[in-house]
């Protein structure tokens, strides 16, 4: 999972060097560099492990039962769980959580970009497209507790086409990983790139019922 939230330990490391060169000792630059390097990919790896755990503990942004319809705003974030929204959804239907033989699509519950997407009168259009990025993690509520079960990510896609191509938005989905009666919590994001200082955008979560293959 990426890291939804900015790592602070820099400043620790930066102090901590700067210890060191007080006290007479000769750190080679390029050793100092790579030193900074490993802490802050340390503290980044530990954000990323911790993100599902944070947004566990966070209050919901909203609550449904059965499933879930909801557009965020385009900018929003939620105590303990930074730059997300956080949805609980009771009971799961089991309209959405089956999947007919024939079915094109299984039940889901689907997170998408909603946002506007690079256009081609934009000159970095392809760049910005691909940068598009929305993440979710899932949570099933066992007893009193919220248990992390799995998080997915997704990045826009560039496609070429005859009057230049076009941009299809990021999107998730969780399908088999949800199961008809229990209570799940959902915590998402959406972003103009992966990093943390990333400005959020609109997503749409949704239950959608199978799809058909026509006949």
């Amino acid at each position: 999972m990426n890291t939804y939230r900015i790592v602070n330990g820099l400043g620790f490391v930066c102090f901590g060097v700067v210890a060191i060169a007080l006290a007479g000792c000769a750190v080679d630059a390029t050793d100092e560099d790579a030193l900074v390097d490993d802490v802050v990919e340390e503290d980044v790896a530990e954000a990323e492990q911790a993100m599902g755990i944070e947004c566990g503990s966070a209050a919901a942004t909203a609550t449904f039962v059965g499933g879930i319809k909801y557009t965020s705003p385009q900018s929003y974030s939620t105590t303990s769980c930074y730059k997300g929204v956080v949805l609980d959804v009771q009971n799961y239907s089991s309209s959405y959580a089956q999947n007919p033989s024939g079915s094109v699509f299984p039940g889901r519950t689907t997170v998408e970009w909603a946002d506007s997407l690079p256009t081609l009168a934009d000159t970095d259009r392809i760049a910005k497209c691909e940068s598009a990025y929305v993440a979710a993690d899932l949570f099933e509520k066992v007893g009193q507790s919220w248990v992390y079960k799995t998080s997915k990510e997704s990045l826009g896609s560039w496609t070429p086409f005859f009057d230049g191509g076009f941009c299809a938005g990021p999107g998730v989905s969780f399908s088999s990983e949800m199961q008809a009666g229990k209570t799940y919590r959902i915590s998402a994001t959406a972003r103009t790139n992966k990093s943390s200082s990333a400005a959020t955008r609109k997503l749409h979560v949704e239950s959608r019922l199978p799809v058909s293959a026509p006949r």
